[in-house]
């Protein structure tokens, strides 16, 4: 809850097929998480993750999950430009995507 001073993290592991395209892509998914969300974003390379955390500077309390659904919808093979999409739009969710 970024109100409370209290600081949340959240973690998305990487599979491997999506690791080179993360690589390249990579700025791209970090200045909306860290310019919009104002959160604090950092890869793992030993754990192969992307972990996120809030910081004094995120205003609102669901930025974090946001940033989280953005970097999973990433992760299961959305392009960028799709995934900041789950950003912008309140009622958007992973879920609601059919593959046809």
């Amino acid at each position: 809850d970024a109100s409370s001073g209290k600081t949340e993290y959240r973690r998305i592991r990487c599979p491997a097929h999506r690791y080179t395209p993360l690589r390249e892509s990579w700025e791209q998914i970090l200045t909306p998480l860290v310019e919009y969300l104002k959160l604090q974003v950092r890869f793992n390379t030993r754990t192969r993750s992307c972990e996120m955390k809030t910081s004094p500077h995120t205003l609102d309390t669901g930025s974090l999950q946001k940033g989280a659904d953005f970097v999973s919808a990433f992760m299961l093979g959305f392009e960028v430009q799709d995934a900041v999409a789950l950003l912008r739009l309140d009622d958007l969710y992973v879920e609601s995507f059919q593959v046809t």
